[in-house]
């Protein structure tokens, strides 16, 4: 039977059913899950947007990349305003007790921000290709 604009059931039947998976796949990309001890550092085409959390967050897949940040995380002071954990930069306030260079590590979180304290442990840095620790 042909439907009124030209198409056949089956033809529309078809389309709906891939347009369903393909929003399936799109929601199933876009759910993340923090627990009550982790943060997300949200950034959008590479810009930080905020941190959310803890419970669940949507995300727009493609175009929102997600850093998990837990309690007891050890980053490295970059700047006045950086910290790098693994290779990712995340701007945190009230750095300026910190020298850059310093280790830190996360202790609480106050809301959704991270609070830092002085570390003595030196962050890992994990090789890309094999995977050991630094």
């Amino acid at each position: 039977m042909t439907l009124p604009w030209g198409t056949t059931e089956m033809e529309h039947f078809t389309f709906v059913l891939v347009l369903m998976l393909v929003l399936i796949v799109v929601l199933y990309q876009s759910i993340r899950i923090a627990k009550e001890n982790e943060r997300f550092a949200v950034f959008v085409l590479g810009r930080f947007l905020d941190f959310r959390g803890p419970g669940l967050i949507l995300v727009a897949p493609y175009t929102h990349r997600v850093i998990r940040l837990k309690v007891g995380d050890v980053g490295r002071v970059k700047g006045p305003d950086f910290v790098t954990f693994g290779e990712e930069d995340v701007p945190v306030a009230g750095l300026s007790s910190f020298r850059v260079g310093q280790s830190v590590r996360i202790d609480r979180f106050d809301g959704a921000k991270p609070v830092l304290s002085a570390s003595s442990v030196a962050p890992t840095s994990i090789c890309p290709n094999c995977g050991h620790q630094f």
